[in-house]
């Protein structure tokens, strides 16, 4: 019956490493998806503004309006207090 025991008990340890390890490349999957949806809408934005200039800055504005209100509406992040 230990044996059985200390074999769920390996099991328990080898699914909690696979898990952490996913977390790991979950976690940097998704840096680098920000990092290249960034620099499409960078390149899209460039491209953008030198075919059609007022649609550049109307899309601008509209980024712009949509950041103040989520500045304004979203609660303030908290900080801890450092010593």
């Amino acid at each position: 019956m230990e044996c059985f025991i200390q074999y769920l008990d390996d099991l328990e340890d080898f699914i909690y490493a696979i898990a952490l390890t996913w977390e790991r490349v979950r976690t940097k999957v998704r840096f680098i998806a920000f990092i290249v949806l960034a620099a499409f809408f960078q390149v899209f934005a460039v491209i953008l503004a030198l075919r059609n200039s007022p649609l550049a800055l109307a899309v601008s504005c509209l980024l712009l309006v949509a950041l103040l209100y989520r500045g304004a509406v979203s609660p303030a992040p908290i900080v801890p207090h450092t010593v």
